[in-house]
């Protein structure tokens, strides 16, 4: 039976980070492990790849909490004005006061 157990390394490239702290603070907040001597961990991928959606499915909920269903507003198209100067300008001198 072969595992696909990947180093912490490994796991650092696989969230795209740069510093172990970030993989102790995924530790913590519940991604396994396999504790190798003192200092380091192997993690098996298919408990990565449920992690990553773990934190995915976390992300959306903080955002429909921050921006409920009801303040999401869709782009409209803005409407063209055709403005004819001639007119406006016929306008502002029958309006003005002698």
């Amino acid at each position: 039976m072969e595992q696909n157990l990947l180093t912490t390394e490994q796991v650092k490239n696989y969230f795209q980070v740069k510093d172990t702290r970030t993989i102790k603070k995924f530790i913590k907040q519940g991604l396994k492990y396999i504790p190798i001597g003192t200092r380091d961990y192997r993690f098996d991928k298919k408990d990565v790849e449920e992690f990553a959606e773990h934190l995915k499915e976390l992300a959306q909920q903080e955002l429909i909490a921050i921006y409920p269903v009801r303040t999401i507003k869709q782009k409209r198209k803005s409407k063209t004005i055709n403005i004819d100067y001639e007119k406006l300008r016929i306008n502002r001198e029958l309006n003005k006061v002698i």
